[in-house]
């Protein structure tokens, strides 16, 4: 029987990534520190229960931890070799989620020269899937203990970053997931890193944001 479950590759940092499924030392969270976040297996991911919710299986995850849009540094950009591996045995991705963009922010990278790369790592994505489904979320930050006032500067400081993200989606003509726009933020342990219930959150806040018209086919 031909599996026809919709398959889908995921691209970012830390936030997204999980030991066994992302490469092999780049990843943040794992069973091994599920006490402390929360976060136990892979099921309990945003990707995964977007995937799962959605009736997708998981093709690909490359996301890395500490990575950034642009190239500058050690942890820098999506080089061509790495969006390959977004397809599997020939198989490629029907639908991508690219979520990425937080460590440019702290890191002070400039909102133009982010701006410019988002654009470059688009382009290099459509141009190795043309047939694959693009998805660009927008970047939030996680609210301690709960409180949506903490680290406010910070949340500022995305604007720009997100304004980006909208541009170059537009241009490219891939798929916007504002995550940003809906102004909540999920729990985290250390403002940046969802615990197993702003996983949750972040997953109901993707789920809420997909164009449903770009997930068919």
């Amino acid at each position: 029987m031909t599996n026809t479950l919709r398959k889908f590759s995921i691209l970012g940092d830390s936030i997204s990534s999980f030991q066994g499924y992302s490469p092999w030392g780049a990843e943040h969270y794992g069973p091994d520190t599920g006490v402390a976040t929360g976060v136990f297996t892979a099921e309990d991911t945003w990707w995964m229960q977007v995937i799962r919710a959605l009736g997708g299986e998981l093709l690909s995850n490359l996301s890395i931890s500490g990575n950034t849009i642009v190239t500058e540094g050690k942890m820098g950009g999506f080089p061509a070799g790495r969006i390959r591996q977004l397809a599997v045995d020939g198989i490629a991705p029907d639908h991508i989620l690219l979520y990425a963009g937080l460590n440019d922010a702290i890191f002070y990278i400039p909102p133009e020269v982010f701006g410019a790369e988002y654009r470059q790592l688009l382009a290099r994505i459509q141009e190795e899937y043309p047939r694959s489904g693009l998805h660009c979320g927008t970047l939030l930050l996680g609210a301690i203990g709960g409180d949506q006032r903490s680290m406010r500067p910070l949340v500022q400081r995305l604007a720009p970053y997100n304004d980006a993200i909208r541009q170059a989606a537009d241009a490219a003509g891939a798929h916007l997931v504002d995550l940003a726009a809906m102004g909540f933020r999920y729990t985290s342990l250390d403002a940046f890193h969802p615990n197993g219930e702003g996983m949750k959150q972040l997953a109901s806040l993707w789920l809420r944001a997909l164009d449903a018209d770009s997930l068919e086919g």
